[in-house]
């Protein structure tokens, strides 16, 4: 890819939230066709695994379009946090967002752009917010390692729900409703 296509890639927050909506269609894809649908093979459809699979790589792209989403607000209202160099015939980008733009902390990122502040006012009350909270601290997850591998790199490795929120709101498709706002947001920002 040439500089000046590159910059314009990394600067521009439309590629950003455009990749963000992409992935939740894949994700949506997933859930559709291969869950709701049942379309899976035959020979899948009664293997927990098979689903806890899909459903993991639904997820994963959930959290890597919200992750690609709040990267576009950083280049948009804080294009001091895009750590980049540009050296002879090469451009090397650090991060976008800082320490939270490395580790794929979906709260992390999500706090360092303000998101749960009146600035994008998502939800009315303070239950959707810690909703939406523990979903990203779940999602993240999914990116770091939930939908590549069958296990965590150590047993307690992952992010393990405290009973605030019910279960079902992040393992069944309410997960959908939470983040839903997030990626309306996105739309918006897209379209400005």
């Amino acid at each position: 890819m040439e500089e000046d296509k590159y910059l314009e890639k990394l600067t521009n927050p439309k590629y950003w939230f455009q990749y963000a909506i992409n992935q939740k269609y894949v994700g949506d894809q997933i859930l559709e066709n291969c869950i709701i649908k049942n379309s899976m093979d035959h020979k899948y459809s009664d293997n927990k695994t098979e689903y806890i699979t899909l459903w993991s790589n639904a997820h994963y792209h959930y959290g890597i379009g919200i992750e690609n989403g709040l990267k576009g607000i950083v280049i948009k209202y804080y294009s001091d946090k895009i750590n980049y160099d540009i050296k002879s015939d090469q451009i090397i980008l650090h991060n976008i967002g800082g320490k939270s733009g490395r580790s794929h902390d979906l709260l992390l990122l999500a706090e360092s752009v303000e998101l749960f502040s009146d600035k994008f006012c998502l939800f009315k009350y303070d239950q959707d917010i810690n909703s939406l909270k523990i979903v990203l601290k779940h999602l993240s997850d999914m990116v770091k390692w939930g939908a590549k591998y069958p296990i965590p790199n150590g047993i307690k490795k992952h992010f393990v729900f405290n009973n605030s929120i019910p279960a079902v709101l992040v393992y069944g498709f309410h997960i959908l409703d939470v983040i839903e706002p997030v990626f309306k947001l996105f739309e918006k920002e897209l379209s400005q």
